[in-house]
C-alpha cells in the first residue's frame, strides 16, 4: 500500500489531462442505459465485463442514433472527456448492520464509510486515487471484523494501443445478471490486482474471423489478504467473450479462475504452467494421487445474454464448474434470467427475473463414491477460506449450496432520477453443513424487498442514493432474525 501511494501521488504532475477513463460496476441505472442503446443496435461493443472502458464504449458507436436523449451516459461522457482535473469527490455513506444481499449497486460496505477521491488522465495513462474509512463493519463468519483506511477504487493505468495495462484495487463484475455472479461480483471489496484489458472490442478485419465479431480479452493476477489458514495465496483470474455475428444479439463469455500460492505453497513456474494446463487436480487427467500436491483451486465457466430477435426481451444465464475432469468443468452451478424493457419519451423501464443455484451438478464421471451435491462450491480442501476475499464471496453473495430467486425492476426519468427495487426468496446454506459466509452451519429461509433511489443536483454538484426495505433469515431451530434495512450514500464533487 505504501509503493502504491507513493508511485500514484508521484505521478500528479500539472500536464494536459482528463478525468477518468472507466466505468465502474456500481450504477444499475447507467448500465440499464448502456444496455437500451445496445439492444437498439447504437453501441457495439460487448457489456458483460465491467467496469467499461470509457473510450472503447464511445469508439463503438455506430450512427445509427434515435431522438430519445440517454442522459446519464451522455453526461458521464462529457465530465470524463474534459480537459483539467477531475473534480475532487468526496462522499458519505451510513447503513445498518444487513449486508447479506449485495447486487450490482452502490451500498456502504459499513455502518459508516467515507471517501475521498481525485483522478487524471492524458493520452496514454490514467491514474486515481480513492481513500476509503470503513468503520462499524459487521464481523464476518469467522469473527474478523474487516474496517478501518483502504485504496480501494484507486488504481494507475496505462494504454498500449487498443490494450490497457493497470495495477489497483478495482471492482469488477463479470456476467449478464442483475442480482448476482457466479464467478466475480463486487459482493467482496476488490482485490489488488495487475491486469491487463483490450480496450476496443472491434472485430477481426480478417475475413476468415469476421464472423467472430466484437471481441475482447482480460486477465488479472491479484493477492488476497494474510488473514487466511494459507495466507496471501494468488487469484489470477482470465475471461474472453464474443459477439458472433451469425447470432444476432447474442454476447458470449469465457472465464477461468485459478487460486494457486501463498504461504508455505509452492509458487514456482511450473506451479503456474500445471494450474494453467489443468494439471493441478487429484485424479482425474493428472495421474496426482496426492491431494496435498495439488497447485491450486480453479473454477471455469461460460455465460451468455441473448436479445430475442428485435423484441424487448433478453434470456441470460451463467455456468460455473467448481471442479474438472477430462478437462471439462465439473460440479456445476447455475444462473438464469429473463430481463424485458421499455422506452417512452420521459422515462425508461426494465424488469428481470433470476434464478441461481449453488449447490453442485456432477457432469462427467468420477472416481470418487461420494457425489454429494453439498459442500463443494466456493470450498477447497487446502484453501479453507475458499473462493471468499475478506469475509465474503467473490462470486454470489448467496455463497456455499444457495438457491435464491431474485425478481427486480427500475424506473429511470430522463431527468436522471432513478428508482428501483429487488425482491429475493429463497435457502441459504441448503443442506445445513458445511461453510458458508452468510449462514455457517445451518440452514437458513431468506427474504428481502429493497427500493432504491437515485438523484443528482446537477446545480450542487450533489448526488444521493439512498435505499429502504425489509429483510429475513430465519435459521432452522434458531429465532427469526427480521428488520428494516436501509443506507445512505451523499456524494459532493468540488
Amino acid at each position: 500500500m505504501r509503493l502504491f501511494v507513493t508511485l500514484l501521488v508521484g505521478s500528479l504532475s500539472p500536464l494536459s489531462i482528463f478525468a477518468e477513463p472507466y466505468l465502474s460496476p456500481n450504477d444499475p441505472f447507467l448500465r440499464h442505459e448502456i444496455r437500451l442503446l445496445g439492444d437498439k443496435g447504437e453501441l457495439t461493443c460487448l457489456q458483460n465485463t465491467w467496469p467499461l472502458d470509457l473510450g472503447g464504449l464511445y469508439g463503438m458507436r455506430t450512427e445509427k442514433t434515435s431522438n430519445l436523449p440517454h442522459h446519464l451516459l451522455d453526461d458521464r461522457i462529457s465530465a470524463e472527456s474534459e480537459s483539467g482535473w477531475s473534480p475532487f469527490s468526496t462522499t458519505i455513506g451510513i447503513s445498518d448492520d444487513r449486508v447479506t444481499a449485495r447486487g450490482f449497486g452502490p451500498e456502504p460496505r459499513s455502518s459508516f464509510t467515507t471517501n475521498a477521491s481525485v483522478s487524471w488522465m492524458n493520452d496514454r495513462f490514467a491514474a486515481k486515487l480513492s481513500l476509503n474509512a470503513l468503520y462499524g463493519m459487521q464481523k464476518d463468519w469467522k469473527g474478523r471484523q474487516d474496517e478501518g483506511l483502504a485504496l480501494d477504487g484507486s488504481y494507475i493505468a496505462a494504454r498500449l494501443g487498443n490494450w490497457s495495462a493497470s495495477f489497483g484495487q478495482v471492482e469488477r463484475w463479470w456476467g449478464p445478471g442483475w442480482d448476482g455472479s457466479l464467478i466475480l461480483s463486487t459482493n467482496a471489496r476488490p482485490i489488488p490486482a495487475i491486469s491487463i484489458d483490450r480496450r476496443v472490442s472491434e472485430p477481426f478485419e480478417n475475413k476468415w474471423l469476421s464472423w467472430v465479431g466484437p471481441w475482447s480479452v482480460h486477465s488479472f493476477i491479484g493477492r488476497m489478504e494474510k488473514e487466511r489458514t494459507v495466507p496471501s495465496p494468488y487469484l489470477w483470474g482470465m475471461r474472453g467473450e464474443v459477439a458472433p455475428t451469425f447470432v444476432e444479439g447474442l454476447e458470449v463469455g469465457f472465464f477461468r479462475m485459478i487460486q494457486l500460492g501463498g504461504q508455505d505453497r509452492p509458487e514456482g513456474f511450473s506451479t503456474w504452467a500445471d494450474a494453467f494446463l489443468s494439471q493441478d487436480n487429484y485424479g482425474a487427467n493428472t495421474g496426482n494421487n496426492d491431494r496435498s500436491q495439488e497447485p491450486g483451486n480453479q473454477l471455469a465457466g461460460i455465460d451468455l445474454r441473448w436479445r430475442l430477435l428485435d423484441a424487448p426481451i433478453a434470456v441470460y444465464g451463467q455456468v460455473v464448474g467448481e471442479d474438472e475432469d477430462k478437462f471439462l468443468p465439473n460440479c456445476l452451478m447455475f444462473q438464469y434470467g429473463v430481463e424485458t424493457w421499455r422506452e417512452s419519451e420521459s422515462a425508461s423501464i426494465r424488469f428481470f427475473v433470476e434464478y441461481v443455484d449453488l449447490t453442485s451438478h456432477w457432469w462427467t464421471d468420477r472416481d470418487y463414491s461420494d457425489n454429494s451435491p453439498y459442500n463443494i462450491n466456493y470450498g477447497h480442501h487446502i484453501y479453507h477460506d475458499g473462493y471468499r476475499y475478506r469475509g465474503r464471496p467473490i462470486g454470489h453473495w448467496a455463497d456455499q449450496d444457495s438457491r435464491i430467486i431474485s425478481f427486480g425492476g427500475m424506473h429511470l426519468q430522463n431527468s436522471g432520477v432513478g428508482w428501483g427495487f429487488t425482491a429475493r426468496l429463497g435457502d441459504l446454506n441448503e443442506d445445513g453443513t458445511g461453510s458458508s459466509s452468510v449462514s455457517n452451519g445451518f440452514t437458513t429461509r431468506y427474504s428481502s424487498i429493497e427500493v432504491t433511489n437515485s438523484r443528482h443536483y446537477s446545480n450542487y454538484d450533489l448526488s444521493v442514493e439512498t435505499l429502504i426495505g425489509w429483510e429475513s433469515l430465519d435459521p432452522e431451530g434458531s429465532a427469526k432474525d427480521d428488520g428494516l434495512c436501509a443506507s445512505l450514500s451523499i456524494t459532493r464533487t468540488f
